[in-house]
């Protein structure tokens, strides 16, 4: 497998537009297991709703700037050879207003850093800013850090990720959700991510692998029913510092929070009784997430 090459450290790429509407923010609250049958969801789901956008919209717009193969050839040799070795392990974003509830914006994105792991990895924080294409008004920052199976450099850098220490009690707030044995069909919709690990098991996996940033959405979501009376449009930032496990359909999950000094700490789980992967334990598909709600 081709190495990733520290050279592209400070790699700038052209600017990308994306665009929303209304409908888009519906179909992500339905993916993330928003349902009109609860008074919090619904407002989202509505068609006549005075609600904003969904923030993840932004995040999955910088996404999709970097799935771009002008990102992917000068990361990997190309989107098909990142589809079979790609990840993306971590990631940061903040929310600097409220999402329209249409509109168009514009991405600017560039590499930042090259690492690798002791078992041979590679790191590559992508990192972006969002801003409304006209105005040029910021909406949104942050990074994502790639992982790439077995394609470290030689002699590579140290790439920290980020540290969030989630408490060892139990939580305060667990909120448990089935998972739709189509959610990926039902997150490529808005998102446009139909990368085939999604839709095709490979290798040793049980089934096609849920989308992170659809999991990243639920968890946005989930923090605004519970701290916010259903607004998601209130989280200000979220940061994701792993993704230990893959998830795949149709695994139920429990989101686990805490409160802490003003942040919501947080972790996705699979309940142990309810995994599909032969794994003994609860499976965290999600770990040290800090949330910040305004």
């Amino acid at each position: 497998m081709a190495k990733v090459d520290p050279a592209i450290t400070g790699t700038q790429f052209s600017d990308f537009e994306f665009s929303w509407d209304w409908p888009t923010t519906q179909l992500i609250a339905r993916a993330t297991a928003g349902t009109v049958a609860d008074a919090l969801d619904a407002p989202w789901m509505m068609r006549d709703s005075d609600r904003p956008g969904h923030p993840m919209i932004l995040f999955n717009g910088a996404l999709v700037a970097r799935n771009r193969e002008e990102v992917m050839k000068t990361l990997i040799g190309g989107y098909d050879v990142w589809q079979d070795v790609g990840r993306w392990g971590s990631g940061q974003a903040d929310f600097k207003g409220t999402v329209p509830r249409s509109g168009t914006a514009r991405v600017r994105s560039r590499f930042t850093e090259v690492g690798g792991t002791s078992k041979g990895h590679a790191l590559v924080r992508f990192t972006f800013e969002v801003d409304e294409a006209k105005s040029g008004e910021r909406l949104m920052d942050g990074w994502m850090l790639l992982f790439l199976l077995g394609c470290a450099p030689d002699n590579p850098g140290k790439l920290s990720p980020p540290r969030v220490d989630v408490p060892a009690r139990a939580p305060d707030i667990v909120i448990p959700h089935e998972t739709a044995i189509d959610v990926t069909f039902d997150w490529a919709m808005p998102s446009a991510d139909w990368n085939s690990t999604h839709f095709v098991t490979k290798g040793t996996n049980p089934a096609p692998l849920v989308h992170g940033p659809r999991n990243m959405a639920l968890v946005m979501q989930d923090a605004g029913r519970a701290f916010a009376a259903g607004r998601v449009d209130r989280v200000r930032s979220i940061t994701l510092g792993s993704m230990p496990a893959p998830h795949y359909p149709p695994e139920p999950t429990e989101t686990r929070f805490w409160k802490e000094d003003g942040h919501v700490l947080g972790r996705l789980v699979v309940p142990a009784a309810a995994r599909i992967d032969g794994g003994e334990g609860d499976k965290v598909v999600i770990d040290q997430i800090d949330l910040t709600l305004g």
